[in-house]
């Protein structure tokens, strides 16, 4: 058990060592929304690292994204979910990638699909995620809309799913903007996160936002925290 630990813990320090010392080259939007992914895919050869914590009545959860761009508008992912706490029903290692198929360029009109590999660090077995969304930009207020279906087993979302997944994504200034996301459905992931973003110098940006569940089932309403670094 305390092997287990330590390479849990060394795991968590290297991510937030890379990311804080690592400059940063150029900046990109973030890999998901809050919890719905983006229709944003890494660039070839670019990291991408994010710190994600939930906070709610019960308990913090924490969770630490990367990415790799390698290129063709698909990019490999890492995801840790769960580490540090005991008060959730899994803590999982997913496997995985994203890509996406342009469909108009100026519109941004994207199909986006991507699928991860959830490993369960507590004994509990390997499970599946699979997505794929449409996305466009709106012209004139440069709004980006998503729209799409999630497909999920219990090793994340403590049931089986099949739900409807949609994000939007709002820039009020250069740095500034506002952004929402949404699972449908009574699981893990079933809530509605309205929030906001603010870019920092050196490819930096902040994400707050405020999770309300679907279902009392699915979790405490709670804030959510993320802080993001491309290099």
């Amino acid at each position: 058990m305390f092997r287990k630990i330590n390479i849990k813990i060394i795991i968590l320090l290297t991510v937030v060592v890379v990311f804080v010392l690592f400059p940063g080259n150029k900046a990109l939007a973030q890999q998901t929304i809050f919890n719905v992914p983006s229709a944003d895919v890494t660039e070839k050869g670019m990291i991408f690292l994010q710190q994600e914590a939930q906070f709610s009545n019960k308990f913090g959860l924490f969770t630490e994204y990367a990415a790799y761009g390698i290129g063709k508008n698909t990019e490999l992912d890492l995801t840790l979910i769960g580490i540090g706490t005991n008060n959730v029903a899994n803590e999982v290692l997913g496997i995985g990638f994203k890509s996406f198929l342009p469909l108009h360029r100026k519109s941004e009109t994207k199909l986006t699909f991507g699928t991860l590999i959830p490993v369960s660090l507590r004994g509990k077995g390997v499970g599946g995620y699979t997505y794929s969304h449409l996305s466009t930009r709106l012209p004139k207020t440069k709004t980006r809309l998503t729209s799409g279906v999630l497909i999920g087993t219990t090793t994340l979302f403590g049931r089986d799913v099949v739900c409807y997944i949609a994000g939007l994504e709002q820039p009020i200034t250069k740095n500034f903007g506002l952004v929402a996301d949404w699972h449908s459905g009574k699981h893990a992931n079933g809530f509605l996160i309205p929030g906001f973003y603010y870019s920092f110098p050196r490819n930096t940006t902040l994400w707050v936002g405020y999770q309300i569940h679907n279902n009392k089932a699915n979790g405490d309403n709670g804030f959510v925290i993320e802080l993001s670094r491309i290099f």
